[in-house]
C-alpha cells in the first residue's frame, strides 16, 4: 500500500520531466510555422535584390564634375617662320662684245626700269650700219627700176627675182647692226637695286659675260611653308601681318600657292606680296607670320581635358542629358599657353573636367558643376 502510494508522485514527476524534455529538445525545429519561414525569405529575397540595385546604381553613377561651355566667335589664326625674296632677280650679261666706254652705275645704286647701265664702244658699229642703211636704198632703187623695165618687158623675171634678194639681205644686215647697236647700251630690265657689279670702265668684255646682279624689293616677297593639314585654311588674297627681328612690321596678302607640296617637310610653299617703298626691307630676312583667318564658333577648355579616340583622333569627354559619358572628338584650331579652341561640339555641351581619367564612353555618372 505505501508503495502504492509512493508511485504516483514519482510517475507525475518523470511524466512532467519527459515533457519538459521534448518540448526543449524537439521544438526548436517548429518553432516557426511553415508560412512564416516562406514569408521571411521572400523578404530576405527581396532586401538582397533591392541591395544589388543600389550597389550597381552606386557602380555606374561614377561621381565627376563638368562644366557647361557655350560656344564663342573667335578669330582664327595661323603663325608661322618665313623669310623674304626679291621678287626678281637677274644676273646682268653683256651681249655685245667690246670695251666699256661709260659705266653708268654704282654697286648699290637704285636705277628705274629702262634705265640705261653701261656702254660698249660702238663706233664702229655706228658706221657700219650707216653703210648698211645706203645699201638698203640703193638696193630698193634698183628694185623699182627692175620692176619698170619688167612692165615693159625689157627684164627678165630672173632678174626681178635677183634685185628683191639683194634688197631683202641688205634689210637684215641692217636689222642685225641695229640689234648689236641696242645690245652695246646696256640697260635695265626692271627697276631695282644693282646688288653686285663685276666690271669696270675700260674693260673689254665678250659677248655673255657676266655684269652684276639686279634685284628688285619693291614688292617684297615673304615665303613660308604650310603644314599640309593647314593650307586648306589659306587662299590667295589671305591676309597676313609680318614682323621682323628688327622690330618693323608690315602687312600683305597671299598671292601665290604652290601647285607641289614638298615631301620631305609635308608642306607647301606660300608668298606674300609686300608693299616696301625705298627698299627698307632687305632680302633673305627672318619674318614671323600671322595669318588672319575667318572667324569660327569654337569651345575653350584646358588642353588637359583632351584625350583621343580609338582611332587616334582628338576628342573629349561629354556628357548627354541622360549623364551618359560620350567621348566627342573634336578639332583644335587655336592654341596658347593655358587653353585650347576647338571646334565640331554643340554650341551648348557639358563637359567633364575633373574625373574623366576613371570614366568610359557609355558610363552613367553622378555631375557636379561647380560655380
Amino acid at each position: 500500500m505505501k508503495l502504492k502510494n509512493k508511485l504516483g508522485p514519482i510517475t507525475a514527476v518523470v511524466v512532467t520531466f519527459a515533457a519538459v524534455t521534448w518540448m526543449v529538445i524537439g521544438g526548436n525545429g517548429i518553432t516557426t510555422s511553415p508560412s512564416e519561414t516562406s514569408s521571411q525569405a521572400r523578404s530576405h529575397s527581396s532586401v538582397s535584390s533591392s541591395d544589388q540595385t543600389n550597389t550597381a546604381q552606386n557602380k555606374d553613377a561614377y561621381p565627376v564634375q563638368a562644366k557647361s561651355l557655350v560656344a564663342e566667335s573667335v578669330e582664327l589664326h595661323i603663325s608661322l617662320t618665313g623669310k623674304t625674296l626679291a621678287s626678281e632677280s637677274l644676273v646682268l650679261t653683256n651681249s655685245y662684245a667690246g670695251r666699256i666706254t661709260d659705266l653708268k652705275v654704282e654697286k648699290g645704286q637704285l636705277i628705274n626700269k629702262g634705265q640705261s647701265l653701261l656702254q660698249i664702244d660702238n663706233r664702229t658699229l655706228t658706221m657700219e650700219l650707216a653703210q648698211a642703211n645706203l645699201l638698203v636704198k640703193q638696193r630698193q632703187l634698183e628694185l623699182d627700176g627692175i620692176k619698170q623695165l619688167n612692165l615693159e618687158n625689157f627684164s627678165s623675171r630672173v632678174n626681178l627675182a635677183q634685185a628683191e634678194t639683194e634688197l631683202a639681205a641688205a634689210k637684215s644686215t641692217q636689222s642685225t647692226l641695229r640689234v648689236h647697236l641696242e645690245n652695246a647700251n646696256v640697260t635695265a630690265p626692271f627697276s631695282g637695286v644693282i646688288n653686285s657689279l663685276d666690271v669696270k670702265q675700260g674693260q673689254v668684255l665678250s659677248s655673255g659675260s657676266e655684269i652684276g646682279t639686279l634685284v628688285s624689293l619693291d614688292p617684297l616677297k615673304v615665303s613660308v611653308n604650310i603644314p599640309q593639314n593647314r593650307i586648306h585654311q589659306i587662299s590667295l588674297g589671305t591676309q597676313a601681318s609680318i614682323r621682323f627681328e628688327s622690330g618693323d612690321s608690315v602687312d600683305g596678302m597671299v598671292t601665290f600657292i604652290s601647285a607641289i607640296a614638298n615631301e620631305a617637310s609635308r608642306t607647301i610653299t606660300v608668298e606674300i606680296h609686300v608693299d616696301n617703298p625705298n627698299n627698307r626691307i632687305q632680302s633673305g630676312l627672318t619674318a614671323s607670320v600671322d595669318f588672319t583667318l575667318d572667324e569660327q564658333l569654337a569651345h575653350s577648355f584646358s588642353a588637359a581635358l583632351l584625350t583621343l579616340d580609338n582611332a587616334g583622333q582628338t576628342a573629349v569627354k561629354t556628357l548627354n542629358v541622360n549623364n551618359v559619358v560620350v567621348l566627342s572628338p573634336v578639332e583644335v584650331i587655336k592654341s596658347d599657353r593655358e587653353n585650347v579652341w576647338v571646334s565640331g561640339l554643340p554650341t551648348n555641351v557639358n563637359i567633364i573636367t575633373v574625373g574623366q581619367g576613371f570614366v568610359s564612353p557609355g558610363d552613367r555618372v553622378t555631375a557636379h558643376y561647380p560655380n
